[in-house]
């Protein structure tokens, strides 16, 4: 719904919400003023209001779902179990008590009454809506214009045509905006019609093409064919079973992009991001290559063409000062920054994105036209589509209080609570050299008093675990020779592991940096380590190395301390993509001691 305002709808910003609860929302204007306090549970994304404003669903810290607009009001008060985003066509979908379904308007109030079991976007007026009876067809008034009668129906298209699924048959077929069927239901799928008049449909396991007869324009022989975009290209999986392409297929059944690297099943601004696995670039409609691939990583674009995105290379004398600045102390000084559309690369200072709690990177996901980044000193920075902070949460040291600031760094809202009820945020990724030490009292502990604590121990057996391929967690702990063939149980004495780190596969598909950084920090670990241990012990024996457990690489200094062995060792193991990297200091008793009762 077109609107005549200059006013910009607010972002929305997470904050840590009290110990035990999930995130709280502010509402921050596009100046930096504080419009609402993070006291919303949930926001959705704002749409123009038709009279000048905007209007998003909400919900209260109680999970209660209503309607705001942009200053922050509430238009309707929180009291539903659920809405929905707006559409085009300024309804919302909302769900009330009784688990039936309405539509609301931008004001906040109920156009169409909560009667319906099931409701559904609408696309070209008329939206599939379903009763005790089926599956129908209301208006934007809510009017049945198409009885309830199927088991499933779809959105219809720009030539006036719907898939339905009947209820007798199970089959599916096609039904125009009379409710007349048009193609016969024999198909055991079926998607909307794209722009240019034809329809992906499924029979068995693999999908074709019919024209809006319903005759085959490609007879089924797809593995997976998805809906058309407004760009008359759908998203394919073709080929034999070990000769797989994914692409974009036109109207006439034509792949016009084909690729055997991955590639995302959807264009955004006119572009689809495709990768090797390494490099990432961007395709347009004619699968010309318009943003080379430049980047270790990328996400798609958001509405507005903004991603987050990894420069491959590093960053050489000739960038800019800006950019160098904001490379230093990445990975081979690579950049973390807003890639836009039209190709412009724009770099963030901030040291990498804020990820989600399995390491995948949040980006500009989530239609607020934010992104976040973790900053250097462990607050959460909210960049826009111009690379541009908008604000920051941050929490104190002793983490008792919550901080929200603007650009300027003026507190915009503030909390307090118990101490340790809120967290710094610390690099997923990229990790300070700090965060990959696990021995107690780390990193505080000076790893020689470890040593010595290790050095005076009772000995006894004891076999390193691996990340990977164990299920025990204490190296005490006999290992089972059949989970472990190689495992032999030869090593007396006392271990802790110093430092360790797991890296995960997919992770390590996506951001192939990974495991260079891990290198470079276990790297400065060991240097420092074996420092510490050398001025508390003494020089190391020469060209003396002993194994506490073989991996895919690894290494080791020993100490001679007594009659005892101080062994310090590096591990590096792969397993099905897996990686894991560890540091283990070990104090190893002679085998007289061994045997003794």
């Amino acid at each position: 719904m077109p609107s005549s305002t200059t006013v910009r709808p607010p972002y929305v910003v997470p904050c840590a919400g009290p110990a035990g609860s999930g995130a709280r929302y502010a509402l921050v204007g596009a100046d930096g003023r504080l419009v609402r306090p993070p006291e919303l549970s949930a926001v959705g994304v704002f749409h123009p209001d038709g009279r000048g404003g905007f209007v998003a669903p909400a919900a209260d810290q109680e999970g209660r779902y209503g309607y705001l607009d942009h200053r922050g009001a509430w238009l309707a008060e929180p009291a539903l179990p659920y809405t929905e985003a707006f559409e085009d066509n300024g309804l919302s979908r909302f769900q009330a008590e009784d688990g039936r379904w309405g539509y609301a308007g931008t004001d906040g109030t109920p156009v169409i009454p909560a009667t319906l079991t099931e409701a559904h976007v609408f696309r070209h007026g008329l939206a599939a809506a379903r009763t005790e009876d089926g599956m129908g067809y209301i208006d934007a008034t809510g009017r049945f214009v198409i009885r309830p009668q199927y088991a499933a129906a779809g959105s219809f298209a720009p030539n006036g045509l719907a898939g339905v699924r009947v209820a007798d048959s199970g089959r599916c077929g096609y039904i125009d905006r009379a409710g007349r069927t048009v193609v016969a239901p024999r198909f055991d799928g079926a998607r909307p019609f794209g722009p240019d008049g034809a329809a992906p449909v499924r029979v068995g396991d693999l999908w074709g093409l019919i024209d809006e007869r319903g005759e085959w324009v490609v007879e089924p022989s797809f593995p997976m064919l998805n809906a058309f975009h407004a760009n008359g290209l759908a998203h394919v999986l073709g080929g034999a079973v070990g000769d797989r392409f994914r692409g974009f297929l036109n109207a006439r059944g034509e792949v016009v992009i084909k690729a055997s690297d991955r590639m995302s099943d959807d264009f955004r601004c006119g572009l689809v991001r495709f990768d090797n696995g390494y490099a990432h670039g961007y395709l347009d409609a004619a699968g010309e290559e318009v943003i080379e691939q430049e980047y270790e990583w990328a996400e798609d674009f958001d509405a507005a063409g903004a991603a987050v995105a990894h420069y491959l290379e590093p960053l050489d004398e000739d960038a800019s000062e800006e950019a160098r600045a904001a490379a230093a102390h990445r990975p081979s000084g690579r950049a973390w920054g807003v890639l836009r559309s039209d190709g412009r690369f724009i770099p963030v200072h901030h040291p990498e994105p804020l990820t989600d709690a399995e390491g995948w990177v949040l980006g500009f996901g989530f239609g607020t036209g934010l992104a976040a980044f973790v900053t250097r000193d462990g607050g959460v920075a909210h960049v826009d589509r111009d690379g541009l902070d908008v604000c920051r949460v941050e929490a104190t040291a002793d983490g008792a209080a919550l901080r929200l600031a603007d650009r300027a760094g003026t507190t915009l809202w503030e909390t307090v609570a118990a101490e340790g009820t809120f967290a710094s945020a610390e690099p997923a990724h990229c990790q300070e050299t700090h965060s990959y030490l696990v021995y107690p009292g780390a990193p505080e502990r000076d790893v020689a008093d470890l040593a010595g604590d290790l050095l005076a121990a009772e000995p006894r057996p004891f076999e390193p675990c691996s990340l990977i391929f164990d299920d025990r967690e204490d190296p005490y702990e006999p290992a089972d020779p059949e989970d472990d063939p190689d495992a032999d149980g030869t090593s007396f004495g006392a271990m802790s592991v110093v430092a360790q780190t797991f890296l995960y596969a997919e992770h390590q598909h996506d951001f192939s940096f990974l495991q260079d950084w891990a290198n470079e920090r276990f790297g400065e670990i060991e240097a420092d380590t074996i420092g510490r241990l050398t001025s508390r012990f003494g020089d190391p024996l020469p060209g003396v190395e002993r194994c506490l457990r073989s991996g895919d690489g690894e290494s080791s200094t020993v100490w001679q301390v007594g009659a005892r062995q101080l062994v310090l060792q590096s591990y590096f193991l792969v397993g099905d993509g897996d990686v894991e990297i560890q540091l283990w200091l070990a104090a190893v008793a002679p085998s007289d001691e061994a045997a003794q009762p």
